[in-house]
């Protein structure tokens, strides 16, 4: 009889399960670095388009919030009035949005700058992410703020922040990190699992931001003094419309 084959199948060794986990984390942090990447492009262009297109789109949906809010007083029926707020809403928000687009209006981001900054967010992510502290509520709580600080500094491109956090972070400023190596090989796997779902998550949220027409056009670098015009022609057309609708309502 062979002894060997008796045996129980050996379960994935605890330092192969974490050099899994360790290249899951770094694919991790590229999409996670990716994604954000993008998300800097779309409203970049965003910003652009208010910056460009904000007189007509402020005129827009002012005129928009006019006449739902003639339609509420003339029914007088709750579902126009609500149509009504939301109008409201939407007016205010754009003249915030509109007026922060005028006040800091986009400026190139130097290469050098810009590879150093992603360098540091992927860093951060590898160290910092709240799925690496998911089994500790506090410390998962203390990487969620921190990634939320982070993400606000990447996204505005403030590279003396970016830094700092980062530095907290290497100089152990914001929590100890237990070792992997105290968790069970049921922790590992599930940590392992959860890693699996968060990397294809992240992959299909990439997918969708790559997939909006915002990020098509900064990235296939396509002309965006033409594509501001004609989409200025096709918005003066419908302010034309909503005019003519205004008189005759």
């Amino acid at each position: 009889m062979n002894v060997q084959s008796s045996l129980p199948a050996p379960h994935p060794a605890k330092d192969d399960l974490l050099a899994q986990i360790r290249a899951l984390e770094a694919q991790i942090a590229l999409l996670e670095e990716e994604k954000a990447a993008c998300q800097y492009q779309i409203d970049r262009y965003y910003r652009l388009f208010r910056l460009q297109l904000g007189d007509l789109l402020t005129q827009t949906v002012e005129l928009q919030l006019t006449l739902s809010l003639r339609k509420a007083a003339q029914t007088g029926r709750r579902s126009d009035a609500e149509t009504a707020k939301a109008w409201q809403d939407t007016f205010e928000k754009t003249n915030r949005a509109v007026r922060e687009a005028v006040a800091h209006q986009p400026t190139d981001f130097d290469e050098i700058a810009e590879r150093e900054i992603r360098r540091l967010y992927r860093q951060a992510v590898m160290l910092a992410h709240p799925d690496r502290h998911v089994n500790d509520p506090d410390r998962m709580a203390q990487a969620t703020t921190y990634m939320a600080r982070l993400n606000d500094a990447y996204q505005r491109r403030d590279l003396t922040t970016v830094r700092q956090l980062v530095q907290d972070l290497n100089d152990g400023l914001l929590f100890i990190t237990r070792p992997e190596t105290n968790l069970d090989l049921e922790a590992l796997r599930e940590w392992h699992q959860r890693l699996v779902g968060r990397q294809a998550g992240l992959q299909t949220e990439v997918n969708h931001l790559k997939a909006t027409e915002a990020y098509q056009c900064i990235a296939n670098d396509i002309d965006l003094i033409a594509h501001f015009a004609n989409l200025r022609e096709q918005m003066q057309q419908q302010l034309v419309h909503l005019q003519h609708q205004f008189q005759s309502s």
